[in-house]
């Protein structure tokens, strides 16, 4: 009897330390350091398959070109680049752009369409940069779906959770935490990169008053909620104006090259 009960003992505190050591565990380490960067890698290539069986890229030299020549510009205001960074235009009306996984983003043809220069776009993906920098999109889905559907892609894939994640990444939003370290960092890399931070709220105001004119709505607006709130915080942080160097680019050409 007193072995059983020993026994019981040794596997109740066995128990508890197992428990207490994944409870610290998970209260000590961020969310998105349990995936780790090769793991994100392999988690963009499940997630481009399914992105480019669902929409069409744009395929021309001077995409690639246009999008290097920008992303160049701000990376000169960023002091860090966690990523090898590269930007996917897709062919869609949406007026959109997201950050996926492993240093890819991608903003649909729609959203350029509604911008009138080079440095609007920039401020577009210097948001969207921040939120890569930060990996809010690992520790949304960490939180949204759970480490364990994640981990079930890494060791093969499930095309059902495949197809949920890319729902949740193209649509759903940040929190307002999020947002708004997004939009700090973007004003310091668009400060570093001498563009205007304004271009980043002028885009924001512009879309809300085209939006009765937008037949699929604004999905970029959409997914980033409390816009009010957050032009005052962009306008509130601008900081010193800066002398903004125009990004050498043929805006109206690239325009016409996506029709």
């Amino acid at each position: 009897m007193s072995r059983n009960l020993r026994d019981l003992g040794v596997i109740v505190i066995s128990a508890l330390m197992i428990w207490a050591g994944f409870t610290y565990f998970s209260t000590t380490t961020e969310k998105q350091d349990l995936v780790s960067f090769e793991q994100e890698a392999e988690i963009a290539d499940f997630f481009n398959r399914q992105i480019f069986r669902e929409f069409d890229s744009v395929k021309v030299e001077l995409t690639d070109s246009v999008m290097g020549v920008i992303l160049k510009r701000l990376s000169k205001g960023m002091d860090t680049l966690s990523y090898d960074y590269h930007i996917y235009v897709l062919k869609s009306d949406q007026v959109n752009a997201f950050t996926a996984f492993n240093g890819q983003l991608f903003v649909f043809t729609g959203l350029i369409k509604q911008t009138e220069s080079a440095e609007e776009l920039a401020a577009v993906l210097a948001h969207e940069l921040a939120h890569a920098e930060k990996r809010h999109v690992i520790k949304n889905l960490v939180k949204e779906i759970g480490l364990s559907s994640l981990i079930l892609i890494i060791s093969g894939g499930d095309p059902v959770v495949m197809q949920e994640i890319t729902k949740l990444v193209i649509s759903s939003g940040f929190s307002k935490r999020m947002e708004r370290e997004a939009d700090e960092y973007a004003i310091e890399y668009l400060r570093g990169a001498n563009i205007n931070p304004n271009r980043l709220t002028q885009f924001f105001l512009k879309l809300k008053q085209k939006n009765s004119e937008l037949p699929n709505g604004l999905e970029w607006i959409a997914s980033h909620p409390a816009l009010k709130e957050r032009i005052q915080f962009v306008s509130e942080n601008l900081g010193d104006s800066i002398q903004e160097i125009p990004i050498n680019l043929n805006w109206d050409k690239f325009k016409d090259s996506l029709k």
